[in-house]
């Protein structure tokens, strides 16, 4: 809880009172009670509850200010309030202010070559619902039939005036900014995929495109140490994602490290280099288990990729995720070792992680932020 709060004082210190005095002569009364709406929630949302003069002294508010968002707050629905049961001193039994657990929900879908999942949750992050379902395609006609039929069944349970947004892991090359789904693996006429408008014009809901280790990423930080952090995603490629001070770097293609060059001259890789990484994980898993001649061939590489990376970012943490790493004591001890030769300090800040829906949190949490810092009330 401690550390939640700090991170709340952070951001109200920036997004709050303290940070926005400035910014009146720019903008108008309306924009500058959002921001404070926003700045409000999103201390309540890192905070877990808090009462009202916790709100005040971490956001900087006035008393006056801050009982003004908090009602605007309560008459749309977005916050409750929970009576404590013990009496302030003055009569009053002080309560305790959290996110409406009943309202304004957000959907997190991961979009995986081996299957569509997918969360309802509020904007504190508490889920409501879980749903899976396989996903056999042959083309982008067959594929978006099937994301479209899954997100049918979810809106279907909610209603589209409950869903405020759509948050959405994608597998493969994404441009985040446009949302759009540049490739994705296994269909082969998928090709800059406009998915986020897609969604939107369907269902009438703002919905935003990640690529799904940034997703994984940012479940983690949630009760991660480490302010720089690194994960990747193993399956039958490679995914990356990386935190720098507690903030994620994105960007179209700025960590492909799946097709990094980690053995001059070595095996084939699809995208018609040697040596890439990927050329080494992809044979990895069947559909029995793990291919343990092809895992002994992987290692070397992997730890090599592993140092390399940590020194870049000054990483603290390397979580290692995906359906390889269900299999990872087969081989952990032995990658920690690969990873002893080339340096100490990354195999002692190795996690290996269940990443089972992770991808789907994750992006349920992109899309309520975006929810937090567009509010209008």
């Amino acid at each position: 809880m401690i550390k939640r709060l700090l991170k709340a004082e952070r951001t109200a210190t920036v997004k709050a009172g303290n940070g926005c005095e400035g910014l009146k002569k720019y903008i108008g009364l309306e924009d500058m009670s959002n921001v404070n709406c926003s700045s409000v929630l999103r201390v309540i949302q890192d905070c877990g509850g808090l009462s009202r003069r916790q709100i005040a002294d971490i956001t900087g508010l006035s008393w006056g200010g801050m009982t003004k968002i908090v009602n605007k707050l309560f008459d749309h629905g977005y916050l409750v309030e929970e009576k404590s049961g013990a009496s302030a001193g003055n009569g009053r039994i002080p309560g305790i202010i959290r996110i409406n657990g009943e309202q304004h929900f957000v959907v997190g879908l991961d979009m995986n070559k081996t299957g569509l999942s997918a969360c309802v949750t509020d904007l504190s992050g508490d889920i409501k619902k879980e749903y899976a379902a396989p996903n056999h395609f042959e083309d982008r006609k067959g594929l978006l039939g099937n994301v479209f039929h899954f997100l049918d069944m979810l809106i279907e349970d909610f209603g589209k005036d409950a869903v405020q947004a759509v948050g959405v892991a994608v597998q493969g090359e994404v441009d985040a900014e446009k949302g759009i789904s540049v490739q994705f693996p296994g269909c082969a006429d998928w090709r800059d995929v406009p998915m986020a408008a897609l969604i939107r014009e369907r269902y009438g809901m703002e919905t935003y495109l990640e690529h799904d280790p940034d997703c994984m990423l940012l479940s983690e930080l949630e009760h991660g140490d480490g302010d720089n952090q690194i994960l990747f995603r193993m399956d039958q490629s490679v995914g990356m994602a990386v935190s720098l001070q507690g903030n994620i770097l994105r960007g179209r293609g700025l960590l492909e490290v799946a097709h990094s060059i980690v053995v001059p001259g070595g095996k084939l890789c699809r995208c018609g280099l040697s040596g890439c990484l990927e050329a080494y994980v992809a044979p990895c898993i069947r559909k029995d288990g793990p291919d343990r001649e092809a895992v002994q061939e992987m290692l070397q590489p992997l730890a090599l990729t592993i140092h390399n990376m940590a020194g870049v970012f000054h990483a603290d943490r390397v979580i290692l995720t995906g359906d390889l790493i269900k299999y990872h004591e087969e081989f952990e001890e032995q990658l920690l070792s690969e990873l002893r030769k080339l340096g100490e300090k990354e195999a002692e800040n190795i996690i290996f992680a269940d990443g089972t829906g992770l991808a789907v949190r994750g992006a349920a949490l992109f899309a309520a932020e975006k929810v937090i810092e567009g509010i209008k009330v």
